[in-house]
């Protein structure tokens, strides 16, 4: 259980429990799916189907990750084992259709989050903050969209020419500075009438700066992942910014109550 070498500690597989699992409540495009719902009738079929369906997933890739050793011994990457997999295993006309589909859905991945990413810096930050008179908005619009496309592709780009040992390392490194900066100000948003303003930012604020400065320089508190002091930190900040804040106003409180 603890890897090869020994790598996984205890205490660094608990806080797993919540980086994968309790956290997952804070990653904003689950969120979004979440809030999609039709009735509370779909809702409960979801909740019984998604877990079905995610133990499967789960279950059948974790297996052919650690089986697959036994199969293909001497795999110099743990990211060449799936594809490994399905060539040594399948037809190659199946092999083919198995490898199409994951590449399909990272492409779909990607110039999604890079629309999401251009829309963001452009009309959430350049027209709410840098022109709030909306001048000329036909012309701009468009190109800075596909300037901060470009700018965006070409960081990935670069990343990618130096990818981590394990790709899976720089997924949870995204999930965690996710959790780190949304989790607070979306639970406690929702359902805590005192939460503020104030208290949502320095709750973002504290817990990705402690995240960035835990996880850049490898310090595992108690043994733990970096995730758990971080979201520690900022529920702390979130609740005591909040006390010291002005509450919300009233309207703000029915319209809660209301849903």
């Amino acid at each position: 259980p603890q890897g090869a070498g020994d790598m996984l500690t205890q205490p660094f597989m608990l806080s797993f429990w919540v980086l994968v699992c309790i956290g997952v409540v804070g990653l904003p495009h689950s969120a979004l799916r979440c809030f999609g719902y039709r009735d509370s009738k779909a809702l409960h079929r979801g909740i019984l189907i998604g877990t079905v369906v995610s133990a499967l997933l789960m279950l059948g890739m974790h297996l052919a990750g650690a089986l697959g050793r036994a199969i293909l011994p001497g795999m110099d990457s743990p990211d060449k084992i799936m594809p490994s997999l399905m060539m040594e295993v399948l037809p190659p006309w199946l092999a083919g259709v198995f490898l199409a589909a994951p590449m399909a859905a990272i492409m779909s991945t990607i110039d999604s989050q890079l629309i999401q990413a251009s829309a963001t810096l452009v009309k959430d930050l350049y027209l709410n903050y840098l022109n709030p008179r909306q001048e000329k908005l036909e012309v701009r619009i468009p190109r800075l969209s596909l300037l901060c496309t470009l700018i965006l592709g070409t960081l990935v780009l670069l990343a990618a020419l130096q990818p981590p040992e394990m790709i899976i390392w720089l997924n949870l490194l995204a999930f965690g500075g996710l959790q780190a900066v949304f989790l607070w100000p979306l639970v406690l948003g929702l359902y805590w009438s005192r939460a503020n303003g104030p208290g949502a930012l320095a709750s973002m604020v504290s817990g990705i700066v402690c995240y960035g400065v835990l996880s850049q320089w490898g310090i595992k508190l108690a043994g733990l992942h970096a995730i758990v002091p971080s979201l520690a930190l900022g529920l702390a900040a979130f609740i005591l910014v909040s006390l010291l804040t002005p509450a919300p106003d009233q309207s703000v409180c029915r319209l809660f109550d209301q849903k």
